[in-house]
């Protein structure tokens, strides 16, 4: 069973008490979901566990893959419980924040680590970004406020400091255990929160045991963060543009810019990128997105992403079945019209300067191979690009070119092939032997011919690595078989 429509964009669903019936499941992969999201900052590892085979168990019957991606909470710093559930605050009114217990005049911080980062004149937003405070005094264990933008907070309202330099809390101890269960359920990705730079993101792979192959994406979501983004990317395996913390981190008019610059800085190292956060908000309570959700998703595949993901749409929304259905319309809708332009725009940037990029990155012959197949597949009218594929980077660098020709990524195991469900364009299939060229072709023209993408004797490029090869060192024009 495959999903209504081949997507290039792929589907990224937020797992959650929505998503717990099996038909529910069902209705999610054959709508098209390509990446299941378990987030660590709800539910107990029992729920995720439950749902992560279900999961699997419903993949498996339709074969179809699909990845899980564990999403790390990170260091996110909230209020404890405030008496009676919620305050307000006036604006030019004095308020602490502490993490005594006793302080009955002070907003109580479950973070003591938080209140030693923060210095004179340094601005923190509550509850969202609604409410601003400006620091007039700091202490170990309490911080003398002043509120320029008042409103209501709540008991474990969030709290966001965007100047902050908070190095080095990055896993986290409650991370360090979520880890460790989402490596125990060997789960394809894993979502890095509050990553401020390339250097947290080794302290995780630090605890990762000997032969795992999970892999991280970074969220960026802390302004910081866009200081040191192409030293993140370059350490990451995948990027998220985490649009909620982000849109409190940063001004909310850049959002849309910041974005794009993400985006780019993911396009250019062949990291696929998740576009997240709002994308059918609307649909948590109502059957139909308004139009404005439905361009912000259209654009997002504009500006080169590989993925969109649907968080509280899936989780808890009325309509999480639906949500899917109509994600993946507009993406199939929006890549009729721009798929053939971006895989000649993408093209003509590798040809000019792509290689040069991310040939130190990728490795130079991985990607010049990559491209001389995508330029191949394009001048011939190939139905598809098969590639035999024994790492995620090596398909990413197939995938960041944007061939407009399906990619059939034939792996050597069940979990990359999950894996690769994350990169845009990517059909990936798994046979036991990846290098067998007569093998990979038969995979794949089934593959094309049930979905209607490639009649028997189509042309096809085939991309292949001799026994022992470093990198893929074949490129031929083949036929799809009957």
């Amino acid at each position: 069973m495959q999903s209504a429509t081949w997507h290039r964009t792929r589907i990224v669903c937020t797992l959650g008490p929505a998503t717990d019936a099996r038909d529910v499941m069902v209705g999610l992969i054959r709508a098209g979901m390509d990446v299941a999201r378990v987030n660590m900052s709800h539910g107990t590892h029992e729920d995720h566990a439950r749902r992560i085979a279900l999961v699997r168990e419903v993949a498996r019957e339709f074969s179809q893959p699909v990845a899980i991606l564990a999403d790390l909470p990170g260091p996110k710093f909230r209020l404890s419980a405030l008496e009676g559930g919620a305050r307000t605050l006036h604006e030019g009114m004095r308020v602490a924040l502490s993490s005594a217990a006793d302080d009955a005049t002070a907003l109580p911080v479950r973070n003591r680590e938080l209140l030693a980062a923060l210095t004179q004149d340094e601005v923190v937003y509550l509850a969202d970004g609604s409410v601003e405070l400006r620091v007039i005094a700091t202490g170990t264990d309490r911080v003398d406020c002043q509120v320029v933008i008042g409103g209501t907070v709540r008991s474990g309202s969030g709290i966001n400091v965007p100047e902050a330099e908070l190095g080095g809390l990055v896993p986290t101890q409650a991370d360090k255990a979520h880890l460790a269960f989402a490596l125990s359920q060997a789960v394809e990705w894993i979502g890095v929160s509050f990553v401020q730079s390339a250097d947290d993101l080794a302290r995780v792979r630090s605890h990762f045991p000997a032969g795992s192959h999970a892999l991280l994406v970074s969220k960026i979501e802390k302004r910081r963060a866009l200081r040191e983004l192409d030293a993140i990317v370059d350490a990451s395996d995948g990027v998220m543009v985490a649009r909620g913390d982000l849109g409190v981190e940063t001004d909310l008019a850049e959002i849309p810019l910041v974005q794009k610059h993400i985006i780019a800085a993911a396009n250019a190292r062949g990291r696929p990128v998740i576009t997240a956060t709002q994308m059918l908000e609307s649909m948590i309570e109502h059957e139909h997105p308004t139009r404005a959700e439905v361009t912000d998703v259209a654009n997002a595949l504009i500006d080169g992403t590989d993925a969109v993901m649907l968080s509280g749409e899936t989780a808890v929304g009325k309509y999480p079945v639906a949500a899917v259905q109509i994600l993946n319309r507009v993406l199939t809708a929006t890549e009729s019209e721009y798929a053939p332009r971006t895989a000649n725009e993408s093209l003509q940037a590798g040809g000019r300067s792509g290689l040069a990029r991310a040939g130190a990155t990728q490795g130079a012959a991985v990607d010049e191979m990559a491209f001389v197949a995508c330029q191949l597949a394009a001048r011939i009218g190939a139905a598809a690009i098969i590639a035999s594929v024994h790492d995620v980077a090596r398909g990413a660098a197939l995938a960041r070119f944007r061939p407009d020709a399906p990619l059939v990524l034939i792996a050597s195991s069940e979990p990359l092939c999950r894996a690769l469900s994350l990169v845009r364009g990517v059909a990936p299939l798994s046979i036991a032997d990846a290098r067998d060229a007569a093998h990979c072709i038969a995979a794949a023209s089934g593959w094309l011919r049930t979905r209607g993408l490639g009649a028997s004797g189509a042309p096809a490029v085939l991309l292949l690595e001799s026994p022992g090869a470093a990198a893929p060192d074949s490129v031929q024009v083949v036929r799809l078989q009957s």
